[in-house]
């Protein structure tokens, strides 16, 4: 297990300083499963900045919502008879339809409140594990119809930081037998590592994690988590572990809740900082064969600049598809780690 990292230094001539000779450190990082790299160095800038949500809420509902209880039920598709024949899927505050834009053949759109907008340390935990378990029927049944689900990915975009088309809390959740080339890069590498060593790369990591302790957080009951080495976004992420979980319908309710136990603490964690926005990502195999244990990512999103609203994904990661993080992920983990500390987590 090797967690790789490449220092590099900067010199320049400081204009800060009547431009004074300075070194600035940034890094290189490759993850310890893929080989995939990253970049991390510390960016220009102040405090984030304290948004009106009050403001964005009226304006996203200038023109109406279709995910508000009053339209609900009038303007979102059905699910043909076999695979669900109330025509929708439901649990709690949770409402499963078919996504108008699909991206595949079976593509569903899971809101997961009745509250158009929620901040993010108030959400509840009962509402992500009604969204998330009855997203999990849904796969079910699609596999009770078709035989077999392929993967079964479940997405969330919160906020328009993170690409919501809506304010409204809701998941995209889909089947297909192309997972994304990340989670394929990921399949392919765990499986070449089980061939190499007989071992799950999931289970060397994590014991490798909690051996360092320098990213690993703490443990809900069944699900295990740390900051991953290399993260995905420009703030930060943390992942979820879901140990001796092969596919998405492994996953059991009482998985559901202890996920959903630690999603709240880093929702809380948000709002103490002025995070307002995020993806949550599932990544599964499609069973024991892909040697990939189940694992989520809950991603920070914001901006670059908050007076220009410029979006926090630039040219290096969208076209060279290489991850750049501000924040060492060691840093967030000493952020983060309270939060799983101060309640009672076995």
């Amino acid at each position: 297990m090797r967690f790789e990292r490449i220092p590099r230094e900067t010199r320049l001539l400081d204009p800060r300083n009547d431009y004074a000779p300075i070194t600035i450190p940034s890094e290189i990082r490759l993850d310890p499963l893929t080989g995939f790299s990253g970049r991390i160095a510390h960016f220009a800038g102040g405090q984030r900045p304290v948004l009106d949500l009050d403001a964005l809420n009226a304006a996203s509902l200038a023109h109406g919502c279709p995910f508000c209880p009053e339209a609900i039920l009038r303007v979102t598709p059905k699910f043909p008879a076999d695979i669900c024949p109330e025509g929708r899927f439901s649990r709690g505050e949770a409402l499963v339809f078919p996504n108008l834009s699909p991206y595949d053949a079976h593509s569903a759109v899971t809101v997961v409140t009745q509250a158009h907008l929620v901040r993010p340390e108030n959400f509840s935990a009962q509402q992500w594990e009604d969204a998330l378990n009855v997203s999990i029927e849904y796969f079910s049944q699609v596999r009770r119809v078709e035989r077999h689900i392929a993967y079964g990915l479940i997405a969330a975009n919160y906020m328009p930081m993170a690409g919501a088309s809506l304010v409204h809390p809701h998941l995209q959740i889909y089947s297909t037998e192309r997972p994304g080339n990340w989670l394929q890069g990921q399949i392919e590498a765990a499986r070449q590592y089980y061939q190499n060593t007989g071992r799950i790369f999931w289970e060397d990591l994590l014991k490798e994690e909690k051996a360092q302790g320098e990213r690993y957080l703490g443990r809900t009951e069944s699900v295990e988590w740390v900051v991953p080495f290399v993260p995905l976004s420009f703030i930060g992420d943390i992942e979820a572990l879901f140990p001796h979980r092969f596919s998405i319908l492994e996953l059991t309710t009482e998985d559901i809740h202890d996920f959903c136990q630690g999603l709240i603490r880093i929702l809380s964690y948000m709002g103490d900082t002025h995070l307002y926005s995020f993806n949550i990502g599932f990544f599964p195999g499609q069973s024991m064969d892909d040697r990939t244990w189940v694992h989520a990512r809950v991603s920070f999103r914001g901006t670059v600049n908050p007076t220009l609203h410029s979006p926090d994904v630039s040219s290096i990661r969208q076209l060279y598809d290489d991850p750049f993080t501000t924040l060492y992920p060691e840093e967030l983990a000493a952020e983060l780690r309270p939060y799983f500390q101060s309640r009672d987590s076995s």
